[in-house]
């Protein structure tokens, strides 16, 4: 099971990693995927419910990303 570190940054809305954020360079910030969302939270602000669909979320994603 993976651990975050408390700076890492998650979709505000949909508490997607920035691992799969979309986008970015030197002249966009990068975007969630599913909400097109820029605004963050640092995973030390999430709540418990939160940190368990965030971590839930995130495997789902790897798995789907890297295990096809």
């Amino acid at each position: 099971m993976r651990k975050f570190h408390d700076l890492e940054l998650f979709c505000e809305k949909c508490l997607i990693h920035d691992t799969f954020f979309e986008g970015g360079g030197s002249w966009a910030p990068d975007y969630c995927p599913k909400c097109k969302g820029t605004a963050c939270l640092l995973y030390e602000n999430l709540t418990f419910l939160q940190r368990v669909k965030a971590l839930k979320l995130f495997e789902e994603m790897w798995q789907e990303k890297w295990n096809k």
